[in-house]
């Protein structure tokens, strides 16, 4: 099959979707499909070295649309959240090419969504009615989508799509060794509201005299956060570490006693899986995708209440055994769950799935 994979490319924008999408595109092309990857915000004449073409375009509908249009491909696979969702798939539907859209975060689900603070001031209120307006004007495009995958159990059916389908996400688990001098656990997400980085500092504060650091590992895309760059010579067990690879972020979760979350609901982030599968357990403030971390007694679950995230975590911290016995679980669970031959297997799959229902 010929297939555009839609979506920011890794070597640009790091992040889960970016480097999923990475990682289906190569294990597709492995597959002998013919894969164009369409980049908003690519940088042209870069050489991205891998085993698929990269296509870098302009952020708007048109520019993405003539790509893959361009391209002519079989089926197209979509993971760019809303972003200028309307004005592309319109041209792309118009010329008969099925459209797989790839669910990503609670966002892609509904009508409204903003991740703007309206009440910070007038402008941020005024950035977030925009935000939801153009949210709702994207969200009639799902009526041009042919199939739908989801990585989180929770948002099947949550939009107009017939067929619809659960992949989970595999991950890579290629580490670069990471050695600390003390105990630590680590918090690893790009530093933006909802991901709430602030409620990690006050954490690692809360847990000041308990022999445990608490490193942050994460690109500042909010100017917001940029205190954080400094917190450590006010809390001597707070450590940011600034923007890792993939690969170092491993080595550092393999080094670990635990990974700390707390961004509020999304779509299933790739840093728990990639924890579980390091048999690390997973402490999580508010957004527990699947329900699998407390089900599963995978570490901790606290629906939001600080009282009860800080008591999971010294209890984890206290108890070796527990904390081993979690991380054993964590890894029981994950190792069927979460297979990257698995997941390139079922996108590929419901493409061909699609493909036959578009023609038929």
């Amino acid at each position: 099959m010929k297939i555009a994979i839609i979506n920011r490319h890794p070597e640009d924008v790091v992040g889960g979707s970016e480097i999923q999408c990475d990682n289906l595109a190569m294990g597709l092309a492995e597959r002998g499909h013919d894969i164009a990857f369409i980049a908003p915000h690519g940088r042209k004449g870069h050489n991205y070295n891998r085993n698929y073409r990269v296509i870098p375009v302009e952020p708007n509908g048109n520019s993405i649309a003539k790509a893959v249009v361009d391209f002519a491909p079989d089926i197209a696979y979509w993971r760019f959240n809303k972003y200028y969702f309307l004005r592309s798939l319109k041209p792309i539907a118009d010329k008969k090419i099925p459209i797989i859209f790839a669910g990503s975060h609670i966002s892609d689900m509904v009508w409204w969504s903003s991740r703007e603070n309206p009440f910070k001031g007038i402008k941020p209120f005024l950035k977030s009615i925009k935000q939801g307006l153009v949210n709702m004007w994207n969200h009639q495009a799902y009526k041009y989508v042919d199939g739908i995958t989801l990585n989180n159990p929770d948002h099947m059916n949550m939009v107009p799509v017939k067929h619809q389908k659960l992949i989970l996400d595999g991950v890579h688990l290629d580490s670069v060794p990471f050695s600390w001098p003390r105990p630590y656990v680590v918090w690893i997400a790009n530093l933006k509201p909802h991901k709430q980085p602030e409620k990690y500092v006050n954490l690692a504060r809360h847990f000041s005299d308990s022999g445990v650091d608490f490193l942050m590992v994460g690109d500042i895309q909010d100017p917001e956060f940029e205190w954080i760059r400094s917190e450590h010579s006010k809390l001597p067990n707070f450590h940011y570490l600034g923007r890792k690879t993939p690969q170092e972020a491993n080595g550092i979760i393999a080094s670990s006693l635990a990974l700390i979350h707390t961004c509020k609901p999304e779509g299933f982030c790739n840093v728990l899986v990639q924890a579980w599968l390091m048999k690390k357990p997973t402490v999580s403030l508010a957004f527990d995708p699947g329900s699998y971390i407390k089900d599963n007694k995978l570490g901790g679950y606290a629906a939001g209440d600080w009282n009860v995230f800080t008591a999971q975590l010294d209890r984890l911290l206290k108890d070796d055994s527990e904390r081993t016995a979690a991380g054993q679980r964590a890894y029981d669970f994950s190792v069927p769950a979460f297979s990257m031959e698995k997941t390139i297997a079922d996108n590929e799959n419901f493409a061909m799935e699609i493909l036959t229902r578009k023609k038929a």
